[in-house]
């Protein structure tokens, strides 16, 4: 079986992570501050492969909905393509995890890149929001609740 070829990516990298009705949601990478993870940012900002969106305008602060870090396999293998580099707005202090650089990353919560994925299709309404043993459970993954979409798909409500 053929080896997946790694991905090359850095700081800065403007991605799309992959719905499940063929669109895509924008990431942004902030930084790789321990081995196997990639902090991210995830903005409200969808779309088609085809388009050619000026990479300026991607990646506003406005739209910015979740911070969090993950395992990084998404990215090295080529699942979130990568379309272009910028630099963040986001201060580093607002980093995932950031509270913990002093203790060496003691007490960091990292999560799988497949959450990520399944919190973006759950904040489009593609997949169920509260289909979790905590049925909000996703809401800890938002910036702040005032983000939290109205039309959300609920089954335990």
């Amino acid at each position: 079986m053929a080896k997946k070829k790694r991905i090359n990516w850095t700081a800065g990298d403007v991605f799309l992570i992959p719905l499940k009705n063929g669109k895509y949601c924008v990431g942004h990478v902030l930084d790789q501050n321990m081995t196997n993870t990639v902090r991210v940012a995830l903005y409200d900002e969808v779309l088609d492969m085809s388009d050619k969106s000026d990479i300026e305008n991607l990646c506003n602060v406005d739209n910015l909905i979740s911070l969090i870090e993950v395992t990084r396999e998404q990215l090295d293998f080529g699942i979130w393509k990568i379309i272009g580099n910028k630099m963040t707005d986001i201060p580093i202090s607002r980093y995932p995890n950031e509270q913990y650089r002093s203790s060496k990353w003691v007490g960091s919560s990292i999560q799988d890149a497949a959450l990520a994925e399944d919190f973006v299709n759950a904040f489009y309404s593609l997949i169920p929001w509260d289909d979790w043993y905590n049925p909000n459970y996703l809401d800890k993954y938002l910036i702040d609740i005032s983000k939290k979409p109205k039309n959300l798909i609920l089954v335990k409500s």
